[in-house]
């Protein structure tokens, strides 16, 4: 069975990293959880505030890799892949805008 965009095990996945992210930062308005497809694996990109950075990766890395086994491992029961990443915000004027 594949995994796609329109699954409940996606969207499982899309909550749970945007509930953890919320519950680490001081600023949870300012998260942005999104999602990409390649190849068949789903990329979830995570956006935090650039001084809440830190809280994501955790201690030697640690949150950060919490959370890419917990995805992988919800992803793998469907014999899919999934990745976890912490991408840099563009926080020039603010605006969020988006190119793609």
């Amino acid at each position: 069975m594949s995994m796609s965009e329109d699954t409940p095990r996606t969207e499982q996945i899309l909550s749970y990293v945007q509930y953890v992210v919320e519950a680490l930062v001081d600023e949870p308005d300012a998260v942005k959880v999104t999602e990409s497809w390649e190849n068949d694996e789903l990329f979830v990109d995570v956006e935090v505030a650039d001084d809440e950075r830190g809280r994501i990766i955790g201690k030697g890395g640690r949150m950060i890799r919490s959370m890419r086994v917990v995805v992988r491992a919800a992803a793998g029961r469907d014999g899919n892949r999934a990745s976890v990443e912490l991408v840099e915000t563009d926080s020039n004027d603010g605006s969020g805008s988006s190119e793609g």
